[in-house]
């Protein structure tokens, strides 16, 4: 009889539970996955990103995800979705099986500039804020919630391909980020810096976002173009910038009267 049980993760923590449908097919050298990403109400997370042992993907609407794991006992799953904490964690197989994992996400804030965003005006203020100043100067590249209507792109990656000095590297499966040509002697090991809301992002991809979620994007290629508000504390300069600026969650899109409209 195979067995069922569930796996929850909760803020990095590991809790076993009960009851649950496990993915418990076996496959040669792998083992089938079966997963849930949801909010603390209980509510699935669509769009959340789910990487484990190379193999990233999506959570569908219903913040359900399935995939096939290597034919290992111990593996480790990250977990993150724009607007929310990422998460970290180790899985332990039972008896050579996977239980259903279940990874609830706690929401956060954003903050800007030691201001904490607890309104959609406030947020949409803060995000309009200085970008046609900068896009005026002409020393990056630009793209506008128009753009990205325009073009409706599957992902930024597609969005972006196409841009003055940027390349694209394949990351995970179908999945690219963000080199610049300026940095070519490093290519795929140097990544911009990636500021989403005014806020250093290490690690994240431009496609560990998704088109939708998007307002406007800045890219600068090389140090001397960064604006001051987005360059590093540490003494290290980065193979160029990507800020992201997001969209004011259930505020519909708007016929476009300006540049970020």
């Amino acid at each position: 009889m195979r067995h069922s049980s569930l796996i929850v993760l909760r803020a990095f923590c590991l809790f076993a539970g009960l009851a649950g449908v496990a993915g418990g097919q076996v496959q040669a050298g792998r083992r089938e996955m079966v997963g849930f990403v949801r909010d603390s109400a209980g509510g699935g997370i669509e769009g959340a990103t789910v990487q484990i042992a190379g193999s990233v993907l999506r959570t569908d609407p219903r913040g359900s995800f399935r995939l096939w794991a290597p034919d290992l006992d111990t593996l480790t799953i990250v977990v993150h979705r724009l607007g929310f904490e990422a998460l970290e964690a180790l899985l332990t197989a039972n008896s050579k099986q996977w239980d259903t994992v279940v990874v609830e996400l706690n929401r956060v804030a954003q903050n800007v500039t030691g201001m904490t965003v607890t309104s959609s005006a406030t947020r949409r203020a803060l995000a309009l804020r200085d970008f046609d100043e900068r896009k005026a100067r002409g020393l990056g590249l630009f793209v506008t919630r128009a753009d990205i209507l325009a073009r409706n792109p599957l992902r930024l990656s597609d969005l972006l391909r196409d841009k003055r000095g940027v390349r694209l590297v394949r990351v995970a499966n179908n999945y690219y980020g963000v080199r610049f040509a300026a940095h070519s002697a490093a290519l795929r090991a140097c990544a911009p810096n990636m500021w989403i809301d005014g806020q250093l992002a290490p690690g994240m991809e431009i496609d560990d976002l998704l088109p939708n979620d998007i307002q406007a994007i800045e890219l600068y290629e090389t140090f001397a173009s960064v604006p001051a508000e987005f360059t590093p504390r540490s003494s290290t300069v980065p193979c160029g910038t990507i800020v992201i600026w997001t969209r004011v969650p259930g505020v519909p899109d708007k016929p476009p009267s300006d540049g970020l409209s």
